[in-house]
């Protein structure tokens, strides 16, 4: 019967073997694990994930660490929740180098710090706070390159500089109309930070020109170089097409975006939604200026963001768009329920050329000319099922075309 007995017993479980990977465990090593994990970009890390079970989840783990957005912030602000609870007040977007290094988890000592919000009451209040709660001082005030999407205002304290760019209308608007490159359109918010062109610029190290560059553009351009980025004008016809984040019709939170939540728990929430930003839309084009063949050696030619802004009377806030067929969709399902609006207001409270715009005689949707009652209902909710119904057809109909 002993020998029965103990021919079931289980063995008492011996210690685990050392290999290579256990090794580099974080349960059982971890100051080797935290040494190898501060070398690897994002590119490594991500890369790691995918080689054994161990290291499955070694970006979530890594996540909290490596892209804290408060430390990040330290270097500008005594108080970082603080800045970010009143960027969600104001609608404030953080850009720029910062962003950049964020992603890229390095530190430039020259660089600044880009917040980019609307002109006016916004821009009014994010001064205020940065010279009463932060000890800022203006220094001065200068016009933005060659056109008038933004005015910075430039501040400083004892050690660090901060821009603010006071945009004519939303900062998504003017971010994707003004930046000369790829690598630089990464955008973070009071509760996240989004890298549009996360494949080329972190894991290719390589940006595609976005405008052609004058002489302050040529200076970053020479900076961004001397970092490790390759910049090109457009892609070759050689470079792989699948899953690349430069294509026909895009949106910030797309399935190209890289997204990473932010640690919220000390923050004043936002009362605009995620999806405002994140169901911005826009496309791309070549802008060619002197040969029609974009691949001819010595052309000039980059690539343009077509992102149009679209006020509506049946949307409480604005969003950008390309020239795809969406801007179409978008437009004819926010024209029925403006005329679906209209319909429920009383004789009294109906705008001028009431029947023109019920009827459809006239174009005056799009432009917020309606003065609405307080019944009035946005339908704002509604943008990410339209997204998704229009997609839909966009890509059935590519597709077909395909066939």
């Amino acid at each position: 019967m002993e020998g029965q007995l103990s021919a079931l017993t289980l063995a008492a479980p011996s210690e685990r073997a050392i290999t290579f990977v256990n090794t580099f465990s974080r349960d059982a090593h971890y100051p080797i694990f935290s040494c190898l994990c501060d070398h690897l970009s994002i590119g490594g890390i991500l890369a790691l994930s995918k080689t054994c079970k161990d290291f499955s989840d070694i970006y979530d783990y890594l996540l909290p660490m490596y892209w804290n957005m408060d430390k990040r912030l330290q270097r500008f602000v005594n108080d970082p929740t603080g800045l970010r609870s009143k960027m969600g007040e104001l609608d404030v977007l953080i850009s720029g180098s910062f962003a950049i290094q964020f992603f890229e988890r390095v530190t430039w000592p020259s660089s600044g710090l880009d917040l980019y919000v609307e002109e006016g009451e916004r821009s009014d209040a994010l001064y205020a706070y940065l010279v009463d709660s932060e000890g800022y001082t203006l220094q001065t005030t200068r016009g933005f390159g060659d056109n008038d999407y933004a005015l910075p205002h430039f501040y400083q304290n004892r050690s660090t500089e901060v821009y603010v760019i006071a945009t004519s209308d939303i900062p998504i608007h003017a971010i994707l109309n003004t930046f000369f490159t790829t690598l630089v359109v990464n955008i973070i918010t009071w509760n996240k930070a989004y890298s549009i062109f996360p494949l080329t610029t972190f894991i290719q190290k390589r940006g595609y020109l976005l405008r052609l560059p004058d002489a302050d553009f040529a200076s970053l351009m020479v900076n961004y170089t001397q970092r490790g980025w390759t910049i090109q004008q457009s892609m070759r016809p050689e470079d792989p097409r699948a899953n690349h984040p430069i294509r026909e019709n895009r949106r910030i939170g797309d399935q190209f975006t890289w997204q990473i939540p932010l640690d919220v728990r000390k923050v004043k929430s936002s009362k605009t939604p995620d999806a405002v930003l994140e169901y911005s839309n826009f496309g791309f084009r070549i802008s060619r200026y002197r040969h029609w063949d974009p691949f001819i050696e010595d052309g000039n030619f980059s690539y343009i963001i077509a992102a149009f802004l679209y006020p509506c009377d049946a949307l409480r806030y604005k969003y950008t768009y390309s020239l795809t067929d969406w801007r179409a969709f978008m437009i004819n399902e926010a024209t029925r329920l403006t005329m679906l609006e209209l319909r429920k207001l009383k004789p009294s409270q109906r705008p001028p050329h009431y029947d023109r715009l019920v009827y459809g005689k006239s174009s005056q949707f799009g432009h917020k000319s309606i003065e609405k009652p307080e019944s009035w209902t946005y339908w704002d909710s509604e943008i990410p099922n339209w997204y998704y119904a229009w997609e839909k057809i966009y890509n059935d109909n590519k597709a077909i075309e395909a066939q």
